[in-house]
Formats: C-alpha cells, sequence, structure tokens
C-alpha cells in the first residue's frame, strides 16, 4: 500500500511538471503567433513591443522600428512567410525571468528594384553571401524579377518574467556573440544548449 501510495505520489508530481511544461508552451506559442502575424504584415510597432526589453538598453526601440521601416525604401523589398515552430525547449528560470529556446523556419523573398542590385557581378555577391548564412540549398535566385527566396532555419530565445505569459522574443544570429553575451547569461545559454 506504501509503495502505492509512493507511485501515485509520483505520478502526480511528473504529470503536474508535464502540464506545467506544456501550460508554458502553448503560452509560448501563442505569442510567437501574434509575432510571425505581425512580421508577416510588417506591423514593426507590434513586433518591436514583442522584442526582449532588454535589447533596448543597447538600441532605442524608435531607431529598432525605423531600422525595420528603412528596410524596404532603399532598392529591396522583403517577404516573410510560412513561419513554423520546429520546437520549444524547456525553460531555464534565472534571476526572476524565463528563457526557452525557440528552433523555427520561414521563407523569405528578397526582390532588388535598385538598378545598381541587378548587375550579375552584384547579383553573385549577394547570392553568395546568402548562402553563406542560409546554405546554398536554401537559396535560389529569380533572375525574372531579381529577387531571392531562401528557406531560412533559426533559433530564437523566448523570454518572459516569472509567473507572466508576457513573452518576449530574441533572435540568436551567428556573429552576434557580443550582444547575446550581454543580454542572455551565460548560465541560461549553457543550460539551453547556446555556445559561450
Amino acid at each position: 500500500m506504501k509503495k502505492l501510495i509512493t507511485l501515485l505520489f509520483l505520478l502526480t508530481v511528473a504529470a503536474a511538471n508535464s502540464w506545467g511544461q506544456s501550460s508554458e508552451t502553448d503560452a509560448i506559442q501563442q505569442r510567437l503567433d501574434e509575432y510571425f502575424q505581425a512580421t508577416e504584415a510588417k506591423e514593426w510597432d507590434k513586433v518591436v513591443d514583442m522584442v526582449y526589453p532588454k535589447l533596448f538598453t543597447l538600441v532605442k526601440k524608435e531607431d529598432m522600428v525605423q531600422l525595420f521601416a528603412d528596410m524596404e525604401g532603399n532598392g529591396m523589398v522583403f517577404q516573410m512567410k510560412n513561419f513554423k515552430v520546429n520546437s520549444i525547449s524547456e525553460t531555464a528560470d534565472h534571476e526572476g525571468e524565463r528563457f526557452a529556446l525557440v528552433d523555427y523556419s520561414a521563407g523569405m523573398n528578397i526582390r532588388f528594384t535598385s538598378a545598381a542590385y541587378q548587375d550579375s557581378s552584384m547579383v553573385s555577391v549577394l547570392q553568395a553571401s546568402f548562402a553563406a548564412t542560409y546554405g546554398e540549398e536554401n537559396v535560389r535566385y529569380k533572375k525574372e524579377d531579381n529577387s531571392f527566396d531562401i528557406q531560412a532555419e533559426k533559433t530564437m530565445f523566448a523570454i518572459a518574467p516569472e509567473g507572466s505569459a508576457d513573452w518576449a522574443f530574441m533572435e540568436n544570429n551567428p556573429g552576434q556573440e557580443g550582444l547575446l553575451g550581454a543580454l542572455i547569461p551565460e548560465a541560461v545559454r549553457e543550460k539551453l544548449g547556446i555556445g559561450k
């Protein structure tokens, strides 16, 4: 009888932990859906409102909104679409915040409208740059409209204060290790399996 009670207790604890993680994952997924919809619609104010607030200690919020808005004014038009969450890690708690790693994929189309980007040598440079970032197999050039279709496999951090479902996001981009080190504690990166 004692073994049965112990077993029931352990099953109850395991179920509660599993439900808690599932609930967090659902909350992250719901917020990601909003974030991705705003990104597809190019609603930059909404996107920036869902960015990890500590990032704004390094970059002004208004500057980030302007940067997004300006991207299309410089001889290119881009569209992000087909966002798909591949996985959401378990959360890591640290100093009043919860962190999770989100693996996702997205399609991008970048069309260059400026004559400066239509030169074949410029196209080659752009294609090589995109291939280095996203993998050659994930980049396709369409000469008829001078655009690139890119399939991106990416990761980002989901961060929320403990006890809140107000998840914010920060991309985990290669080459931004300094930014990552300044905003995501090393202990969290280690727990989530991200290198130093």
